[in-house]
């Protein structure tokens, strides 16, 4: 299976209306245990964006990624690791 480029949708994030461009593995949406699918992706501004992907390579829906901080990153670490 080859890649397929999906519809260019707006950055979330960007304020201007920033279009993204997404190309993705055909393989990873008609593989996929639930539909519609989210694949990660940025924007050209380095947003980081979760997307919704159908069965029929549709958008539909963006979100933006809610990026942890490191400090958070290793208090969950911590946290866990007490837990063993």
């Amino acid at each position: 299976m080859g890649k397929v480029e999906l519809t260019p949708f707006k950055c979330p994030v960007c304020g201007d209306g920033t279009l993204v461009d997404v190309e993705i593995e055909e393989s990873a949406i008609k593989e996929a245990k639930r539909l519609p699918a989210m694949v990660t992706t940025k924007c050209k501004r380095d947003h980081q964006l979760v997307i919704f992907v159908d069965g029929k390579f549709h958008v539909r829906d963006v979100e933006a990624a809610v990026k942890a901080a490191e400090s958070d990153a290793i208090d969950k670490t911590k946290d866990w690791l007490s837990s063993l």
